[in-house]
């Protein structure tokens, strides 16, 4: 991604928002869609063309957990580890999940490169925790260790990242 090309694509929606700085964040979203995760040369092309800092624009991309600083599976399963859903068992999801998938308890991808585990701070469905969000597309709950299994396996088989949506 160059800097001609996020220009290109945050110059029409420029007038929407009311600082520059306000563009950082769709401009990052953009650059991301291209690797699915965002390189240096990413970071710096989103400051140039919003006359940011590379540094400033990488302290931007590392407050979201959608923004990706290092590459990350095909599918991305965010477990919801905030005070509902680890009172209705979060921890053994996320626990069976890492296990299975390989990874460690601290998250990460698997050795096929198909699932990255993460967790998400407050996913907004404490009325069905736990809760699991897929691809930052859909969040469904509650899950057991077993039907959060299921899940994955789903998503796994899914050829595309969209398809399982549809």
């Amino acid at each position: 991604m160059n800097a001609d090309q996020v220009r290109a694509h945050i110059d029409p929606i420029r007038h929407e928002y009311a600082e520059a700085r306000s563009l950082i964040l769709p401009a990052l979203k953009f650059a991301q869609t291209e690797k699915g995760h965002l390189t240096r040369e990413d970071l710096e092309a989103v400051g140039e063309a919003t006359g940011f800092s590379a540094a400033y624009v990488e302290s931007v991309a590392s407050f979201y957990d959608r923004l990706y600083l290092a590459p990350t599976g095909a599918r991305v399963v965010s477990v919801c580890v905030t005070l509902s859903c680890m009172l209705r068992g979060a921890d053994e999801v996320w626990d069976h999940l890492c296990e299975r998938e390989g990874v460690s308890h601290h998250g990460g991808t698997s050795e096929d490169g198909r699932i990255t585990i993460q967790e998400a701070q407050c996913l907004g469905y404490c009325d069905r925790a736990p809760c699991i969000q897929a691809d930052a597309e859909e969040t469904k709950g509650p899950f057991t260790p077993g039907s959060a299994a299921a899940f994955v396996d789903a998503l796994r088989a899914a050829p595309d990242p969209h398809e399982f949506w549809r």
